[in-house]
């Protein structure tokens, strides 16, 4: 079996991939491999696993910027119907983060350098309407300000980027920043979601840094249309049975995620 990770490797995708590959067969009974194929904005993984046999064998690891966002208003080679969800492994925010010689170290701040500095705040996005594309998009609306995004093609090579000194921000996953605001290397900022990330208590939400900004972010494997859907019910089955399983969650736990598992059905 292959999954397929569409985006470079460091990022929130081919973590959570590594873990689900190295514990698969014991709920597949099979192997499973991780087939990193980027390029695109991940539209090259994406386009393979849409091309390939509809048998099971060959899944995309999607998101809501394949498998959503980006068919509503670009021209790609597949449309959102041309994969059926499968299994929805998680569900979580991005968390915006800040270099750690930025000239702001919470929203206030980042805020205000914004609206004094237009077009000036440099920042790491992954694609073009992507999480971090979107992420921006809603802080600079809703803040009525002007930053300047540049995408890197993933979260991994974006936020190596922040780290070199290039950029001056970031929204990624917390399995991408977390450790990274751990040792100091970057400063958070605040979380996209209604309430405190459970591992980084300490970081505001956004609502509570003094912007309203709700944005999550979901990982989960597809299939192309046209899988027979025995083939579709069995992968579930596996997969809820993997995300149930205490090995899997403590692997899961040490990559600063969490498990929000759905079926085929409720996922699409």
């Amino acid at each position: 079996m292959r999954l397929v990770t569409p985006y470079p490797p460091g990022g929130g995708t081919s973590l959570h991939a590594s873990i689900i590959t190295a514990t698969a067969e014991a709920f597949f009974g099979q192997p499973m491999i991780s087939v990193i194929r980027a390029g695109g904005g991940g539209v090259v993984g994406a386009t393979e696993v849409m091309k390939s046999a509809n048998d099971g064998y060959t899944m995309l690891f999607g998101d809501p910027t394949l498998n959503s966002l980006r068919p509503q208003v670009e021209a790609l080679p597949f449309k959102i119907d041309d994969f059926v969800p499968v299994a929805r492994i998680n569900y979580s925010p991005s968390i915006f983060v800040a270099a750690a010689n930025a000239p702001f170290s919470d929203l206030k701040g980042m805020v205000e350098y914004a609206r004094a500095n237009p077009d000036k705040l440099v920042y790491s996005s992954d694609n073009l309407n992507g999480l971090t594309y979107v992420a921006f998009e809603m802080l600079k609306k809703a803040s009525g300000t002007r930053m300047k995004g540049i995408e890197f093609g993933g979260g991994g090579p974006a936020m190596t980027q922040l780290l070199g000194g290039n950029t001056m921000a970031y929204a990624g996953l917390p399995v991408v920043v977390a450790d990274h605001i751990s040792s100091g290397k970057v400063k958070a900022i605040c979380v996209t979601d209604t309430v405190r990330w459970a591992a980084l208590k300490n970081i505001p939400t956004c609502e509570e840094a003094g912007t309203r900004i709700i944005w999550h972010f979901w990982l989960g494997a597809m299939v192309p249309k046209g899988t027979p859907q025995d083939r579709i019910d069995m992968l579930s089955a596996g997969f809820e049975k993997m995300t149930k399983d205490p090995g899997f969650l403590a692997l899961i736990g040490r990559i600063n995620s969490k498990v929000d598992y759905l079926g085929s059905k409720e996922f699409a």
